[in-house]
C-alpha cells in the first residue's frame, strides 16, 4: 500500500468509477460519429480554401498596387 492509499481510503473505488467513465465515452451509434466528422471536415477545408482565396486575391492587388505606384519596381516573372 503506498502512501497515496493511505492518506485517501478511497483509493479503491477509483478504478469501477474510472470504467464507467470510459465506457460512456462512445456513442451507440459510431455512424453519426463519421457523419459528423464528414460535415466538419468538408466544413474546415471549404473555410480554409476560402481563406487562401481571399489572401491570394489581396497579395495580388497588393502586388499590383505597389509596382503601379512606384516605377522602380519591376517584375521578372
Amino acid at each position: 500500500m503506498n502512501t497515496y492509499q493511505q492518506l485517501n481510503p478511497q483509493c479503491g473505488r477509483l478504478p469501477a468509477a474510472h470504467n464507467r467513465l470510459n465506457e460512456q465515452q462512445f456513442p451507440p451509434n459510431m455512424n453519426l460519429v463519421v457523419g459528423g466528422f464528414d460535415i466538419w471536415w468538408h466544413k474546415t477545408f471549404a473555410q480554409h480554401t476560402a481563406v487562401i482565396a481571399q489572401a491570394s486575391a489581396i497579395m495580388r492587388a497588393h502586388r499590383g498596387v505597389s509596382s503601379g505606384s512606384d516605377p522602380r519596381v519591376s517584375q521578372t516573372h
